[in-house]
């Protein structure tokens, strides 16, 4: 029997897919996030036996903002890198004011077609920055969703009410 319970790295790009995008089939999520259909449908399956999503594949709101706010960071720690080229996350996103920073001290998922300079970033699933280059409001999400997992206390807290606000504006 699967372990249904254990969600997976890809079950957590699925949601925040779905948060942004909540028409989307699993055939258009699989697609869209570079994952195999089966895969889809068996994060779908984790992500409801989880109640992070309900019976008709929408989202828990209160489950999902409570999972990613206070959960995550957990389940999967940040890794971090030397300094790489990639795509600006966390409070370094393109177009975020939560945070003053340092220019050298920002945060990059690595990434080919990336322009910034940084602290390399290990996204929690390979195809999430790619993803994110193709949505503007996965991209806003899941950056908000790094300033939980790696930022300190304060960020935390500034990540986890625009989180939550954005959740509850998408939805």
């Amino acid at each position: 029997m699967r372990n249904l319970s254990r969600v997976k790295p890809q079950d957590i790009l699925v949601l925040l897919k779905l948060m942004v995008s909540p028409q989307l089939n699993q055939k258009e999520l699989a697609q869209c996030l570079d994952i195999s259909s089966a895969e889809v449908s068996h994060g779908v399956r984790r992500l409801k036996h989880t109640k992070l999503l309900t019976g008709d594949n929408s989202v828990n709101v209160e489950a999902s903002s409570e999972f990613l706010v206070h959960a995550l960071k957990y389940i999967y720690p940040p890794q971090l890198g030397t300094i790489a080229v990639g795509i600006p996350t966390a409070y370094a996103r393109p177009g975020f004011s939560y945070v003053r920073y340092k220019k050298d001290d920002i945060y990059v998922w690595p990434h080919p077609e990336g322009t910034v300079k940084g602290i390399a970033l290990k996204p929690f699933y390979p195809s999430l920055p790619m993803a994110c280059l193709q949505d503007e409001k996965l991209y806003t999400l899941a950056s908000l969703v790094e300033m939980i997992r790696m930022g300190r206390v304060r960020e935390q807290k500034i990540a986890s009410k625009e989180l939550i606000q954005f959740i509850r504006k998408s939805l």
